[in-house]
């Protein structure tokens, strides 16, 4: 789980505000209801890059200046952004250079954000110049107690192929491989005539008649990832050097970047959260995104929160229901977000997200919304300070690994859903209320009962022993069809599959065949249960593994051979399942699991009810908190639960029962 982080005392809960959408008479009644909305933190400047720096080289403070002593004359802190992510239009006009240009070789040009491009080195000269005129302006300001690094890296647009994108490959390239013969060997040149004999001939992809090289395509990813990282150690290096007490961060993990390489520059990492994206009832797809972010640091923080009905040009999404704006902000908090920023104070009227919905209107009047986000603060008060630091329960995980993204996303797009089955069990955990993380490689296991890595095509040698380590010293893992094919280049592995797995998992398998969309096949329990697998099936061979299931006979291929094994190995065990996994299939192999027929310690939800309610268990030294969070509009019972007291009303737990109302959020202490 994420990396434990230079944390600051108080939990810390804001709005994001920006005084350059709104004449100066407004700031100091803004602050002053701010204030007295109980909030004790404001993001802000992101997006000023046009104020700063009106002209090149010309730099102005001034209307921030005014603002932050507003801040400091009611006790609220700042985290500043770096505004690199939308530069003036002069620095797009002089300087053409630094556009991002897409796929087809067109530059991106002004009047929009993230056009931009990390290996220009124009750009790069004018993001440390910014850089540097707000952190030596700022040096000195206690207000200020971090910044956000530029904003959302790689929204939007993840790729860029300018001409400064080609030279920086190619110097990566050779930083990686030092000569061309290591080079063609990792992307396996010999096919299709591609052997390069100059690094002046590679460049990045273009549109081809055929498939592209897919190793070629796995460094893209990992150059265009190693490149964000950079742009943000480059940015973090310069606020570090003028004031070593800031805290630094980020919101957002998005497209071609690898979250833990990001997260070694960040003193915690940052979140925004949406649940609105996720549709009309679905609560797992924002939880994803929590853990995901807690997985990265700990605690972390959330710095854009949904206030509101969220849209841009071309989409609205609906307007949240009474409660729901409460009820997604606690969802955050009890994830382990220590820091709440809410998107925006009040909506802007005028640009493309004008229909992006703060707490208030553009009518600047109170409203349910802003109620809502009061309620929140007094609640907040109510929560003993030991809660905010308290760590998530340990039991399951799901692996989480870039190259094996990469590779799902865009290699082996022949198997589309395996691109999403670690969602699926990520969401049928919670929906069981088993608490749930997500880990990566290099991070500690210690304490995971259960560890998921559905389809980890691509593998070394160190990260099968590290696998085999976790079994032998008690974890249970589950592996997927299609496991250990694969080097870290992408090669296929010249060895009987699952590979450096195979004695892992006790297992060879024999044959295999995709099958059609909306086609599966059938494994057969040994006590009479069925489920069906799809997408790719595989034929297997036990070399020790028991079978747990076999193929129904339905498919002459498969021939009644086992479907799903179990593999005692030291102290644990480790479950292969034969196929891909739709959402049933999970939901019946999390019932095995919880049943102990397919592990020695059956795993237990931390209480009984249904899928509409969340439920996160957190520890504070000898104190433990259960969260309870309804996310339907209907009452729901929860039973199972410990004894205690229930902190933001009051009320004591007896005899293990509680009701939450529709939107309703409990925290028991016991």
């Amino acid at each position: 789980m994420g990396k434990m982080i230079r944390m600051w005392k108080d939990f810390l809960y804001g709005v994001c505000y920006y005084p350059e959408h709104w004449p100066e008479r407004c700031h100091a009644r803004d602050i002053e209801r701010i204030a007295a909305a109980g909030f004790n933190l404001i993001r802000m400047g992101e997006g000023a890059w046009s104020y700063w720096e009106p002209r090149e080289g010309e730099y102005q403070f001034e209307l921030f200046d005014r603002v932050i002593d507003l801040c400091r004359r009611y006790g609220i802190k700042v985290i500043m952004g770096t505004p690199t992510y939308c530069a003036p239009a002069w620095a797009s006009t002089n300087y053409p250079q630094i556009l991002r240009w897409d796929f087809n070789r067109n530059p991106m040009a002004h009047g929009s954000r993230r056009n931009l491009n990390y290996t220009a080195p124009k750009y790069l000269e004018l993001s440390d110049h910014i850089c540097a005129a707000l952190a030596e302006h700022y040096r000195d300001e206690k207000q200020i107690i971090g910044w956000q690094l530029d904003n959302e890296f790689n929204c939007h647009m993840d790729v860029s192929y300018a001409p400064s994108d080609t030279v920086a490959f190619r110097q990566w390239l050779m930083e990686r491989y030092r000569t061309l013969a290591r080079l063609n060997a990792a992307w396996g040149t010999a096919f299709w005539s591609q052997t390069y004999t100059g690094w002046d001939q590679i460049d990045l992809p273009h549109p081809t008649s055929a498939p592209m090289n897919p190793h070629q395509l796995m460094d893209e990813s990992r150059f265009i990832s190693d490149c964000v990282a950079q742009f943000a150690h480059r940015q973090a290096d310069i606020l570090r050097r003028f004031n070593k007490r800031w805290l630094i961060t980020h919101n957002g993990l998005f497209g071609n970047i690898d979250g833990p390489e990001l997260a070694e520059t960040l003193d915690f990492f940052s979140h925004d959260q949406y649940p609105l994206f996720a549709g009309e009832t679905d609560w797992h797809w924002p939880a994803w995104g929590l853990i995901q972010a807690r997985s990265l640091s700990q605690p972390f923080a959330v710095l854009e929160q949904q206030a509101g009905p969220g849209g841009q040009m071309s989409y609205l999404l609906r307007t949240p229901r009474p409660g729901q704006i409460r009820l997604w902000a606690w969802q955050s908090i009890v994830h382990g977000a220590k820091m709440v920023s809410y998107f925006r104070w009040r909506t802007c009227p005028y640009g493309s997200e004008q229909h992006w919905h703060g707490l208030l209107d553009p009518d600047n009047r109170d409203n349910r919304r802003i109620a809502e986000a009061k309620q929140l603060g007094r609640e907040i008060k109510q929560l003993p300070k030991d809660f905010f630091d308290a760590k998530p329960i340990r039991c399951a995980a799901i692996l989480r690994d870039f190259d094996n993204e990469v590779n799902e996303r865009r290699i082996n797009t022949y198997a589309k859903e395996g691109n999403h089955e670690s969602s699926r069990w990520l969401a049928e955990l919670c929906a069981r209320h088993i608490p749930a993380d997500m880990t990566w490689p290099d991070d500690d296991w210690t304490d995971y009962r259960l560890l998921i890595a559905p389809h980890l095509k691509m593998i070394n040698s160190a990260i099968a022993d590290k696998l085999t380590r976790y079994v032998q010293q008690g974890g249970t893992l589950i592996l997927c069809a299609q496991s250990g094919c694969k080097e870290r280049n992408g090669h296929l592995v010249q060895l009987p599959l699952p590979g450096r797995l195979r004695k892992l998992c006790g297992i060879e398998i024999e044959d295999w065949t995709t099958l059609p969309e909306k086609q599966s096949r059938t494994a057969r329990l040994v006590d009479g249960g069925l489920i069906e697998l799809n997408v790719f099936i595989e034929r297997i061979k036990p070399l020790g593994a028991q079978p747990i299931a076999h193929w129904s006979g339905e498919d002459a291929l498969l021939e009644s051979a086992p479907a799903i094994t179990t593999h005692r190995v030291g102290k644990g065990a480790v479950l292969y399942i034969g196929g891909y996994c739709p959402d049933q299939a999970v939901g019946k192999l999390l019932y095995l699991l919880a049943s102990g027929m397919a592990d020695p310690a059956p795993i237990t939800p931390l209480a009984s009810a249904s899928s509409e309610v969340e439920i996160l268990a957190r520890t504070s030294g000898r104190k433990r908190f259960l969260c309870l969070l309804n996310h339907s509009a209907a009452p729901q019972s929860i039973t199972g639960l410990p004894n205690g007291r229930e902190l933001l009303i009051g009320r004591p737990v007896k005899q293990g029962e509680l009701v939450l109302e529709g939107y309703a959020v409990a925290i028991v202490q016991w």
